[in-house]
């Protein structure tokens, strides 16, 4: 079977034998496909390889009927867009867990125009939107059928107390923290998960809870398969300190 001029993203690549390509893409209508990019790294006349651009849209050409295709084709849409700094790390982690998290050939439209729509003002603005980042992650989870559901005690269905404090457990949903005295680690404040639930996360309070949550989310669905992006993101930190 071929596919022909598909528009989609380059999500991961690594070197394949001697000239060649393994490429994870996410594409509009076939979701994440792998191909073997035969002779990507070998050099043409000029010295210079078939170039294949992060955070910039294509259109690909592939066949193949098992789960590896080739890929025959890939014409860049825009004008690739380098990223620096902490856009960079954003762009690295947001495909590393796209490429981690999506099943080969699991396709979800509005998802794709949601990642298309974050790279776009990522590479516009240069500068990553957290706030755009956690709708992302939020986006991801509902479309892979994990959704958090924010504004109910899992244990009664009865709203949340914006007062009370919970415990947000995979699979579960909220349950009321044992300690309601004070916030504990891995506890969140009732007013801050309903800010949440509104995608309302430009409060400081709220924000950080946010990505409190959705990390610890995250995290249960990797199963213990650590994010490089956040060590490459932590090395960096580090240097910058130093």
């Amino acid at each position: 079977m071929r596919i022909e001029s598909e528009p989609g993203f380059v999500l991961h690549t690594a070197a394949y034998r001697e000239t060649s390509l393994l490429v994870d893409l996410y594409t509009q209508n076939h979701g994440r496909v792998r191909c073997i990019a035969k002779g990507f790294r070998k050099p043409n006349k000029q010295g210079v390889s078939r170039p294949l651009f992060s955070y910039t849209e294509h259109q690909f050409s592939w066949q193949g009927r098992g789960e590896l295709k080739t890929l025959i084709q890939a014409d860049v849409l825009h004008t690739p867009v380098f990223l620096q700094g902490v856009s960079l790390f954003t762009g690295l982690y947001i495909n590393e867990l796209f490429y981690r998290l999506l099943q080969e050939q699991d396709v979800h439209e509005y998802l794709y125009q949601q990642y298309q729509q974050f790279i776009a003002t990522l590479c516009a603005e240069g500068s990553a939107n957290e706030v755009l980042l956690r709708q992302l992650e939020m986006t991801l989870l509902e479309e892979l059928g994990y959704g958090l559901v924010l504004d109910c005690d899992a244990l009664s269905g009865a709203p949340l107390i914006p007062s009370c404090y919970y415990q947000y457990i995979p699979q579960q949903g909220l349950i009321p923290s044992t300690n309601q005295r004070a916030q504990v680690d891995g506890t969140y404040a009732g007013a801050d998960l309903l800010s949440i639930a509104e995608g309302n996360f430009t409060e400081g309070a709220s924000r950080l809870a946010a990505k409190r949550l959705l990390r610890s989310v995250i995290d249960f669905y990797l199963a213990g398969r650590p994010l490089h992006s956040r060590e490459l993101y932590r090395q960096h930190l580090l240097s910058q300190a130093s």
